[in-house]
């Protein structure tokens, strides 16, 4: 490892590992974790993923990996924590003629209650999450998102033949209150057949589980597991990491769902980063889309984005073969 390298390493370490672990380490001590210490976990958890995409390029692959392992472990560890101080439900008693040989057992029979999420249909206006779930052969806009915190997380899961649209009706227009969506982190799970047309993502893009489809999103760092023919139209400042994919394409996101301010900004060459292929030679899961088949995709997405077309009406010249 050279001198600047190892110097860095030093400084990066201990800065990571105090901001991703100390606020989960207090939350843990605490007798009643409140949701506004849950909220700061969040927080300083997207401020960790945020340094380590910095990050990129300046430590090496094997440490940036293991910090990759560490956030998921620190993911988890939030879920966890979360789940075990959810409130227990209080005692309830059904209107039944009291049988002598239950009582005994009906006073000891509690239902755990599940960990509070937003509902998919209508989350609510205060809720820091917006959910796109369980749709079939769907055009969804951002007139289908019912109301949502100013800044929100996007979680987008068990879709197939779908597309999710939430580009303005002009993606070249100034955003205003009423367009614009601000969304701090991406995770998206166990998409089919499916159109993401995304605008910047603050923080990270995390895919899981994906199957013949297109992706277009700006974001800071993106993360994709588990996926098979998928194209990728992005803008992005950092490095993408892939890892058990195959069949990937990347491209620049098209200037066409630009803003005029985002057209000024130049981003560096995509370079991949591929975990499954950590060997000196080009790995066989990724490729760089040529300019004919870029410059097509984004016709065929502009049209879609204009009339609202179907999945079915431009799966043959939308999604990977």
């Amino acid at each position: 490892m050279d001198n600047s390298k190892w110097t860095f390493l030093q400084t990066f370490t201990p800065q990571f590992q105090a901001i991703a672990s100390a606020k989960i380490e207090a939350a843990k001590l605490a007798p009643a974790p409140t949701q506004e210490s849950f909220q700061d976990i969040s927080v300083l958890l997207s401020k960790a993923t945020k340094i380590l995409a910095d990050a990129t390029g300046g430590i090496p692959t094997y440490d940036q990996r293991q910090y990759e392992i560490q956030l998921k472990a620190f993911e988890r560890s939030i879920e966890s924590l979360r789940a075990s101080s959810a409130p227990k439900p209080k005692f309830a008693f059904k209107r039944k003629a009291p049988n002598p040989g239950a009582v005994a057992t009906s006073t000891a029979q509690v239902a755990v209650a599940p960990t509070p999420t937003p509902a998919p249909e209508a989350p609510s206006s205060t809720s820091s999450n917006l959910v796109l779930s369980s749709q079939s052969h769907k055009y969804i806009t951002r007139a289908d998102l019912a109301a949502h915190a100013q800044q929100t997380d996007l979680s987008i899961f068990d879709l197939e033949h779908c597309v999710v649209d939430l580009l303005p009706p002009d993606a070249s227009d100034a955003p205003d209150a009423k367009k614009h969506i601000s969304i701090s982190a991406l995770h998206a799970r166990n998409l089919t057949d499916c159109v993401l047309l995304l605008p910047t993502v603050e923080g990270s893009a995390l895919l899981h589980d994906m199957t013949r489809c297109v992706i277009v999103v700006g974001c800071h760092q993106f993360r994709m597991h588990s996926s098979t023919k998928i194209d990728v139209l992005l803008a992005i400042s950092s490095n993408p990491i892939i890892e058990d994919c195959k069949a990937i394409r990347f491209a620049q996101y098209p200037d066409i769902f630009k803003t005029p301010s985002e057209r000024t900004q130049t981003l560096p060459t995509i370079c991949v980063q591929d975990f499954s292929h950590i060997r000196a030679t080009p790995s066989p899961n990724y490729s760089t889309m040529t300019d004919d088949d870029r410059v097509g995709l984004a016709d065929a997405l502009a049209l879609a984005h204009r009339s609202r077309s179907s999945i079915d009406e431009l799966s043959d010249v939308l999604l990977p073969k």
